[in-house]
């Protein structure tokens, strides 16, 4: 359990540089593409589909820190005001719940691969395959359907604990 909490912290750590990254990529191609048009009255075709692919990846791939850090808007306010039984019910039904979401991305992607891997972008000199945008979504499923395995996990073990010291 302590290699996997470990390994989902460092994913999340990956997850905050790579969101970080395209945040940049982001600002620097819009500044560089308003500047080529406004002084030098030239563009560059490929900023949409760049800023496009960066801004998936920003958006997916931020998923998995905000997920680490429970971060996503959830059902919490239900959650925090339960105590006992209910309590138990509602976080194992949130945590069921992410797990079928992060199962559901990488289904998608899976799903999708085959048409969107076929494609290319047509602005750009190298042949890049739309797969590119849609890949952190699979990453973003597999970290949240990973983190709610270990959370449920936690939760069966400190429950068990606790029962166990009842006794």
């Amino acid at each position: 359990m302590k290699l996997l909490k470990k390994f989902t912290a460092a994913a999340a750590k990956v997850g905050e540089i790579i969101c970080m990254c395209a945040i940049a990529l982001l600002v620097v191609m819009i500044v560089v593409e308003l500047g080529r048009r406004n002084f030098l009255n030239q563009s560059y075709r490929g900023t949409i589909q760049v800023c496009g692919i960066a801004f998936l990846w920003m958006a997916f791939i931020g998923l998995i820190p905000l997920y680490e850090h429970n971060g996503l808007m959830r059902l919490d306010f239900l959650i925090a005001r339960t105590k006992g039984g209910v309590y138990n019910v509602l976080y194992l039904v949130n945590k069921v719940f992410s797990l079928i979401l992060g199962v559901v991305m990488i289904i998608a992607f899976a799903a999708q691969y085959p048409f969107v891997s076929t494609r290319f972008y047509s602005t750009f000199t190298l042949s890049v395959p739309y797969t590119v945008q849609y890949f952190p979504m699979a990453v973003a499923g597999a970290f949240i359907a990973l983190k709610s395995v270990e959370q449920i996990i936690e939760m069966a073990l400190t429950r068990g604990k606790s029962a166990q010291e009842e006794k």
